[in-house]
C-alpha cells in the first residue's frame, strides 16, 4: 500500500472521530471546562503516567534476555522515544523506529528486537481482551463495545496463540519456513531466512514459564498506573465516577489507539471520552475537555520526553567502524 494513502486514511479516520466528538459540542463551554481544572491532580496524573515506563523497560528487558543481557538504560531510552514517535507519527511507526533504535544501540538483529515488540503488544494486547470481556459484563447494553472491540480481540487472540504456538514447535515451525524458503534463490533465501530467524527468536523471550510470568506481572503493573493516571484526569475536573467507569473510560482510550488514525491518536481518543464519559450522563463539553487535558498532560509529557532523549542520542557519539587491513600488494618476481 502506498505512503501517501495511509496517510489520508489517517487523516480521514482522524478527521471523522473528530466531526462525531465535537458536532454536538459547545466549544466555548468546553474552553472554560478548562479553565476549572485542579493542577495538582493533573501533574499527579501525569507523573503516574510516566511511572508505567520504566516498568515497560523492564518488561521489553526480560523479553529481550534471550537474545542479549542489555542495561536498564539500554532500553529505556528507546521505550520513551520510540512511544514518542508513537504519538507524532501515523501508523504507530514508533515501533518500527523503536526496533531501529535499539538494534543500533545493542548491537543487535532488528529483526528480533521486532520480535520482541510484538511480544509486548501481544501481552498488552491479552490484557486488553480481557477488559473488554469484563466491560461486556459490567455494561451488557452499550453498543459500541460491538465489532471494533470483537475485532480487535480476535486479532491480539490470534497473535498470542501464534507465539505460544511457535514456543511449543519452534523446530517443526523452522522446518517449514525452510521447505518454504526453499523455492527461492539461493541469495534471497539466505537473506529472508537469517531475518525470519531472528525475528522468531525475539518472540522466544517468553519461552519460559518464569520469563512469561514476569512479563504479565509487569503487564498488570503497566496497565494499572496507566488507568490511575486516566482516573486522576477526569478527577482533576471534580468529575467523580465508580471504579467500573474510570475502567471504561481507559479502555475505549486504548481502543481508539489500535485505529489506524492520524498523528498522535487525535479524533479516536477525543470521541473515546465523549462516548465513555457520556454513559455517566457527563455532559460532552466536559468530556471533550478532559480528552484534551489527558491528551496534553499524559501523550504529551511522554512526547516532550522522548524528543529531549532523542536530542541527546543524536549528540552521542557512535563507535567507529573497525578499519580494514590492508591486502598485500601481489608483485611480478622476475
Amino acid at each position: 500500500m502506498k505512503p501517501w494513502f495511509n496517510r489520508f486514511a489517517g487523516v480521514f479516520v482522524s478527521a471523522l472521530f473528530i466531526y462525531l466528538a465535537v458536532r454536538k459540542v459547545d466549544l466555548s463551554e468546553s474552553v472554560w471546562m478548562l479553565g476549572t481544572i485542579q493542577l495538582e491532580w493533573l501533574s499527579a496524573a501525569a507523573l503516574v503516567y510516566l511511572c508505567a515506563y520504566p516498568f515497560r523497560a523492564l518488561r521489553w528487558r526480560g523479553i529481550l534476555r534471550e537474545q542479549r543481557a542489555i542495561s536498564f538504560e539500554g532500553v529505556l531510552v528507546p521505550t520513551f522515544i520510540g512511544y514518542m514517535a508513537n504519538n507524532t507519527l501515523p501508523a504507530r511507526a514508533g515501533e518500527v523506529y523503536r526496533a531501529h533504535l535499539l538494534g543500533q544501540r545493542a548491537q543487535i538483529s532488528r529483526s528480533g528486537a521486532a520480535g520482541s515488540i510484538v511480544v509486548e503488544r501481544a501481552f498488552d494486547g491479552v490484557m486488553l481482551v480481557g477488559l473488554v470481556l469484563l466491560l461486556f459484563v459490567l455494561f451488557p447494553q452499550t453498543r459500541f463495545l460491538g465489532g471494533a472491540a470483537l475485532a480487535t480481540a480476535l486479532i491480539f487472540l490470534a497473535l498470542a496463540a501464534g507465539i505460544l504456538f511457535y514456543n511449543f514447535a519452534v523446530q517443526g515451525t523452522h522446518r517449514v519456513i525452510d521447505k518454504v524458503l526453499g523455492i527461492l534463490p539461493q541469495g534471497l533465501e539466505g537473506f529472508v531466512s537469517r531475518r525470519i530467524k531472528f525475528f522468531l527468536q525475539g518472540i522466544r523471550g517468553v519461552s519460559t514459564f518464569r520469563g512469561c510470568l514476569e512479563a504479565l506481572v509487569y503487564t498488570v503493573l503497566i496497565w494499572i498506573l496507566e488507568m490511575s493516571a486516566f482516573a486522576l484526569v477526569v478527577i482533576s475536573f471534580h468529575v467523580t465516577l465508580p471504579l467500573s467507569g474510570y475502567l471504561l473510560v481507559y479502555t475505549l482510550a486504548v481502543l481508539s489507539t489500535t485505529l489506524p488514525s492520524g498523528p498522535a491518536y487525535v479524533g479516536p481518543f477525543q470521541y473515546a471520552f465523549v462516548l465513555a464519559l457520556g454513559f455517566f450522563a457527563i455532559s460532552q463539553e466536559t468530556a471533550l475537555a478532559i480528552s484534551v487535558a489527558a491528551h496534553v498532560a499524559l501523550l504529551g509529557s511522554v512526547t516532550v520526553i522522548g524528543m529531549i532523549l532523542l536530542w541527546k542520542e543524536q549528540l552521542r557519539p557512535r563507535p567507529l567502524p573497525s578499519p580494514k587491513k590492508p591486502q598485500p600488494s601481489k608483485e611480478k618476481v622476475g
